[in-house]
């Protein structure tokens, strides 16, 4: 006989045992909260902005995407650098401050009607700021909220965290998009940054990293730098997850113009699209949250690359909406799936001492060089069909995955992934 009581803590056991520790657990709800929040706020503010701009939308919609993104390239040193100098938690309050108040700020210029398309642009900075700072405060102090052996599983519900959430966010507003005022859309943000905010105050854990008293700020921030490129392991997911970033998971920029001008299904369409890339990353999610086994995860971080291409490849060419949503449910598995493996080796590869400064790093080379691919993207998407960019930049992956089979230190990632204690096959 079916017993609710067992069924739950099997599940409690197997797929959510990070939850089970009380920081830990308000630190991942505020951070569904908040990326639901930014989730919502993406969707909204990139169909914002391509019904604003007189020419080139999509270009526009591209250089909103590059102001978001383009913080990561030097915030995460910085937070890097902070998250193991002074303690972690605090720096995560300050981000959800940051968020909460860019919403804020948002919400009464369109509210006001003076909104312009270069107040979205800055905005759009401010919160990438604050949101790469938000990464890179979670990503550092999740290890401290969890013993090791769960490890692996707060790290899967971290990233089902932040792509999961596209399903909740972009989930709440697609009916509203055209229905209510666009001002109502952005204080349903307000509203989730607070709670995500809330939750965070409520963690007592109170964590730093290794800094070296007697090197000045330059040498301790820039630490992580040399720490990854003398490792081989990390400096080879490093490459891979930056051209993942690069060449298939900057398709975002590209979204508004297969909504619009392919389908004719406007703001919604777009909304909805989010929310079927954030479905696969649930499912994904749940399905990996319980394995265990490194070479596992290894061969799953090989199939879910190869996956990203063929999803993004299938986008591009869909022929009808339906079509559409269901390649972007498999994006939503793929790039969820290869994101959440790199991440989960990374952590097991990284000393805690340095893992603000690592975490900045892993940041840089994902949020980092996504901001350019959104820019190229959005430019290229004013004069070509997205069919194009969305195949070449898949195809461009498949091409980097078959060459990183013939690379040792790769070979040996998707075959064993990372034993713990990890390192075994760095220098």
């Amino acid at each position: 006989m079916f017993n609710i009581h067992e069924a739950g803590q099997i599940a409690k056991e197997r797929f959510l045992p990070s939850l089970t520790h009380s920081d830990f657990r308000f630190m991942w709800l505020g951070h569904v909260a908040g990326e639901s929040a930014s989730w919502a706020l993406g969707a909204a503010e990139v169909w914002l902005i391509f019904t604003l701009a007189k020419d080139n939308p999509s270009s526009w919609v591209g250089l909103m995407l590059l102001a978001a993104m383009l913080p990561w390239f030097v915030v995460p040193v910085i937070v890097g650098y902070l998250a193991d100098r002074f303690v972690r938690r605090n720096i995560l309050i300050w981000a959800y401050g940051i968020s909460l108040f860019h919403a804020l700020i948002l919400t009464l210029l369109v509210f006001t009607g003076t909104i312009q398309v270069w107040h979205i642009v800055i905005l759009a900075f401010v919160n990438g700021s604050a949101r790469a700072t938000h990464m890179g405060g979670i990503e550092s102090l999740a290890a401290n909220l969890v013993p090791s052996t769960e490890l692996a599983n707060a790290y899967t519900l971290i990233n089902a965290g932040y792509y999961a959430t596209r399903l909740i966010g972009p989930g709440i507003i697609a009916p509203l998009i055209g229905v209510v005022h666009f001002g109502w859309i952005f204080l349903i943000a307000v509203g989730l940054y607070t709670v995500g905010l809330g939750l965070t105050i409520q963690i007592r854990t109170v964590s730093t990293g290794v800094i070296e008293a007697r090197r000045n700020i330059f040498y301790n921030a820039f630490s992580g730098f040399r720490y990854v490129y003398r490792h081989r392991v990390l400096r080879s997911i490093m490459l891979l997850v930056l051209f993942h970033c690069a060449l298939v998971m900057s398709f975002e920029s590209l979204l508004p113009a297969i909504s619009n001008d392919r389908f004719g299904a406007g703001g919604g369409g777009v909304a909805y699209l989010h929310m079927m890339v954030g479905l696969g990353a649930l499912l994904v999610s749940v399905g990996v949250a319980p394995l265990r086994g490194e070479g596992l995860r290894g061969r799953l971080l090989l199939v879910m690359g190869v996956t990203s291409a063929v999803g993004n490849i299938a986008l591009g060419i869909a022929p009808t909406m339906s079509l559409a949503l269901l390649s972007a449910a498999l994006i939503g598995v793929s790039h969820t799936g290869f994101m959440t493996m790199a991440t989960i080796m990374i952590q097991t590869a990284t000393p805690d001492g340095l893992r603000g400064r690592v975490t900045s790093i892993y940041l840089i080379h994902a949020g980092g060089i996504m901001s350019f691919a959104y820019l190229t993207n959005g430019a290229l998407a004013d004069s070509f069909d997205p069919k194009w960019i969305l195949a070449i930049g898949g195809l461009a992956f498949l091409g980097v995955i078959a060459t990183s089979l013939f690379t040792s230190t790769p070979r040996r990632l998707y075959l064993r992934g990372i034993p713990s204690p990890a390192g075994a096959i760095s220098n």
